[in-house]
């Protein structure tokens, strides 16, 4: 993997997990941003946000409220331009093409102006005592969210690479003055493993600027966040599910994902994982299996299951059946993703995946309908011009006949 690319999937994912933060089970009774945690981590934005915008008022000088506002906020946006799932941030993904992304000025001006409040009410704190614990680490995860925005909505990267470089800043002084502020060790860890799996040659200049990593104690100080930590203790379990990934180690991200799952269980995105992981492993029973599970919750109204892209999970399911040979099932999925309303990127996929599996099938007539209905949909897309490709190779095959 390329330098850019690795270091810049470190800031796109450890960054806005550590802005996520959360408390240990047995206060989160006891705590009256408790609730609004709960509803983050189910996707449950709105509420997050007022339920934080009530503390606030509250407790105006509260860093965690701010914090998790913030981290509501952005999250918001995120999910709702599909970039919250760790898959976006493979290596080859969209996610790190360099094009503009055109946010809205009351979102950028929402967001900014709580980091910019979170961060003042933490360098205040700094300014009358210079070890002050807490507020270094929301200091740090200010600037965490910051990098997240910047990267994963605005593709600026070097600003991006700047706040994540002022966020581990904060996090490592912190821990030289309590090596036992466990939360730390999420984005010191981080930097740990990211620098411990770069090539001998960078390794050692990276050395010169003062940074060094260790690619195996990286995971240990993740693990030991998961175990002991207190506000980043959720968020490490994300992030160590995604170096399990990395490290091929998928039964272990399967279980920490569905360990999860049951904290969590209005966030589809954490089932979404699972499902997606037995695909990467080519176990295409229990991707369809976990798909199926999905689509089962959201036709039963279960809360939290109406935010599903149905087409995309449709699309999936049908390809999971599709390597299990079970056509019917593959072709069900499709032609039902295929019939929902809108113009989503998932609707024609599946019309396409529905064509080329009738087309395998020798079934020219049903492949007909389907690339039509694509060609004539959106024929200046990269979809519909394949459709009219195979609309003309189907024409000069029916002709040599």
């Amino acid at each position: 993997m390329k330098l850019p690319v690795l270091i810049l999937q470190f800031v796109a994912l450890a960054f806005p997990l550590a802005g996520q933060a959360t408390l240990p089970a047995n206060t989160q009774g006891q705590d009256p941003v408790s609730s609004a945690i709960d509803h983050l981590r189910n996707l449950e934005y709105d509420a997050a946000k007022q339920q934080l915008r009530g503390c606030i008022e509250t407790q105006p000088a509260d860093l965690r409220a701010w914090n998790y506002l913030a981290t509501a906020t952005l999250y918001n946006e995120m999910f709702d331009r599909g970039v919250l799932e760790s898959s976006v941030y493979g290596e080859g993904s969209d996610i790190f093409k360099a094009s503009k992304v055109e946010v809205s000025a009351s979102f950028q001006q929402e967001l900014l102006s709580i980091l910019d409040k979170s961060q003042q009410l933490a360098e205040v704190r700094l300014k009358s005592d210079s070890r002050d614990k807490n507020a270094l680490y929301w200091a740090g995860v200010s600037h965490g969210t910051r990098a997240t925005y910047h990267f994963a909505l605005r593709k600026e990267y070097m600003p991006a690479l700047h706040e994540a470089a002022a966020a581990y800043k904060y996090h490592s002084d912190l821990l030289k003055i309590d090596p036992d502020y466990v939360d730390s060790y999420l984005v010191v860890g981080m930097n740990n493993y990211v620098v411990g799996s770069l090539p001998w040659y960078i390794k050692a200049l990276a050395s010169l600027t003062g940074r060094h990593g260790d690619r195996e104690e990286g995971i240990r100080q993740l693990k030991r966040v998961t175990e002991e930590g207190n506000y980043a203790r959720e968020d490490a379990k994300v992030m160590l599910a995604v170096l399990y990934q990395r490290e091929k180690n998928h039964a272990q991200a399967v279980a920490l994902y569905q360990d999860m799952a049951r904290s969590y269980p209005r966030n589809y995105l954490l089932q979404y994982e699972v499902a997606s992981i037995f695909g990467t492993l080519n176990d295409w029973h229990s991707a369809a299996q976990a798909y199926d599970a999905i689509l089962a919750k959201q036709r039963a109204g279960a809360s939290g299951y109406e935010k599903v892209p149905t087409a995309k999970v449709l699309y999936h399911s049908g390809q999971a059946y599709e390597h299990l040979q079970q056509y019917d099932s593959a072709l069900d999925r499709y032609s039902e993703a295929g019939a929902l309303p809108g113009t989503g990127r998932y609707i024609y996929a599946s019309e396409l995946a529905a064509a080329n599996l009738y087309t395998r099938l020798q079934q020219p007539r049903e492949a007909r309908a389907h690339y039509q209905r694509v060609a004539d949909a959106i024929p200046g897309t990269e979809e519909g011009k394949t459709a009219s490709s195979a609309l003309k190779k189907l024409d000069r095959e029916e002709m040599a006949r």
